[in-house]
């Protein structure tokens, strides 16, 4: 079965699906609370675009942690200069 629409609605589909794209490329960067200064290692791995066992490698080399109690966090200022002085 084929359905032929004509241009005008054709083209709000598109936009419908162009802002509900939108949204939730927007909703997914804002949960990934990326922006923070502050990152846990979900949030590590993703912005150095590396694995989980290759951040637990880098923290075993000496990449900079803040640990209190068993939460471990990552400051991105830190992470940056240890990364360039590798």
């Amino acid at each position: 079965m084929q359905v032929i629409l004509p241009d005008e609605q054709v083209h709000e589909i598109q936009l419908l699906l162009s802002n509900l794209i939108k949204q939730e490329i927007e909703q997914i960067l804002n949960n990934s609370n990326i922006e923070s200064p502050f990152l846990n290692k979900k949030q590590a791995c993703q912005y150095l675009g590396i694995a989980n066992n290759t951040l637990d490698n880098w923290i075993d080399k000496g990449l900079p942690k803040i640990k209190i109690g068993k939460t471990i966090r990552f400051n991105k200022f830190e992470v940056n200069r240890w990364l360039e002085s590798q």
